[in-house]
């Protein structure tokens, strides 16, 4: 089935975030949002038309997920930082690597001049695989920077791409 990646516009495809959102935090395992963070919380950070929002479509089912932005504000945003969501019951399909294409792609039309990721989980396999695989570079490991349900505190990198 083809996977369109369009802008979130919706009421519909907001909600649908909010579901993945909702099953990806309670794995406890890829963000530090805990259980205190409600929509509204979530709205004001992450879901919100202030953020470039995409989702991936399969059907007129919303699979996936992501968030364009500066990494910091002011002189420091030339730099983008995305985040990712793939919804757990479409996982090992591709839709990811679509995303993630599409992010660096929109990065660069938008005019960024490099993309940043602040905390990947080292235990995170995947996702530090397929960013290396996409020209992203570890400039740095935070040493115990995440609670990790099972495994105690795990450390994360740092990543950067040039664009």
């Amino acid at each position: 089935m083809e996977t369109i990646i369009r802008p979130a516009e919706t009421t519909a495809d907001y909600d649908a975030i909010w579901r993945m959102w909702q099953e990806v935090m309670a794995q406890r395992e890829y963000y530090p949002y805990d259980e205190t963070y409600d929509r509204v919380a979530i709205e004001a950070t992450w879901i919100n038309r202030d953020n470039v929002c995409v989702v991936a479509e399969r059907g007129s089912q919303v699979v996936g997920a992501y968030i364009l932005r500066p990494n910091q504000p002011g002189y420091g945003n030339h730099i983008a930082n995305a985040a990712y969501m793939v919804d757990t019951t479409q996982r090992g399909q591709g839709i990811g690597k679509l995303l993630g294409a599409h992010s660096i792609a929109m990065a660069k039309a938008s005019g960024y001049l490099a993309m940043q990721f602040n905390l990947v989980l080292t235990t995170n396999v995947s996702a530090v695989r397929a960013w290396l695989a996409n020209g992203f570079e570890i400039i740095g490991t935070v040493p115990e920077a995440f609670r990790h349900h099972q495994l105690g505190l795990v450390s994360a990198h740092i990543m950067y791409r040039k664009l």
